[in-house]
């Protein structure tokens, strides 16, 4: 049994990462490689980063009202601070 949760978790298909289980914090750039507004999770922002040459780190700003609105993503390579944040998610790949 242990295998095969290890073996879903390699693969992907534990299910969809919800917001909450992303670190709480902002990201200060050292430079952005892209800008995104169109992502209404952090989710599609990781992704966003994994596609993006140069893209090392990111950060996600949800809309502050509506959650279905989408939020703001930002692209980033080279981390210059990092800090906690009650509404923004971040992390590094």
């Amino acid at each position: 049994m242990k295998t095969v949760i290890i073996a879903a978790l390699a693969l992907g298909v534990a299910g969809p990462v919800a917001a909450q289980d992303f670190e709480k914090c902002s990201i200060t750039p050292v430079d952005q490689v892209g800008f995104v507004d169109t992502f209404t999770d952090p989710e599609a922002c990781v992704e966003a980063c994994k596609t993006t040459d140069g893209c090392d780190s990111w950060s996600f700003l949800p809309h502050s009202f509506d959650s279905s609105m989408p939020g703001q993503c930002k692209l980033i390579k080279g981390v210059f601070k990092k800090e906690e944040s009650e509404r923004g998610f971040c992390g590094e790949l």
